[in-house]
């Protein structure tokens, strides 16, 4: 994968912005709705392969606002994402510090650095009464 970074790449419509960054269509009304209320002079897709996202340049010179796949950080208050969200929407204090994040309808935040639970998995259990491998494989009898 070629590394371009964003300041080399020619700006992005906002939907091929969220084509590249793999946003769910779910979230692009949202998206498109906060956008158009903060004011965006251009957007650039973020190709890193563990995380892609989209840079949208505010016209107000405020900070830019990062899209991820369920959640957009970047706004300088609470207020200002009451302004322009649901309001149900989830928010909070980002990461990126001294902005505020707000999760779309299509969510992957985990609050509080919450770890996702135990996903171990156990095979089924094949006819004579062994437990299978996850591959499936009984040592009894394949």
């Amino acid at each position: 994968m070629n590394n371009v970074t964003t300041a080399e790449q020619p700006p992005d419509s906002l939907l091929a912005a969220m084509a590249k960054a793999h946003i769910p269509t779910e979230n692009h009304q949202f998206i498109r709705r906060v956008t158009a209320a903060i004011g965006i002079a251009e957007y650039r897709a973020v190709l890193s392969p563990d995380k892609p996202y989209i840079v949208a340049k505010r016209r107000d010179g405020l900070p830019d606002l990062h899209i991820y796949h369920g959640y957009t950080t970047g706004f300088i208050t609470e207020q200002e994402i009451a302004g322009v969200a649901d309001r149900g929407a989830g928010r909070g204090p980002s990461s990126r510090k001294g902005t505020w994040y707000v999760e779309h309808l299509e969510s992957r935040v985990r609050l509080g650095g919450m770890r996702s639970g135990d996903v171990r998995r156990e095979g089924k259990f094949c006819t004579c009464g062994m437990q299978l491998s996850l591959t499936g494989v009984c040592v009894n009898c394949d």
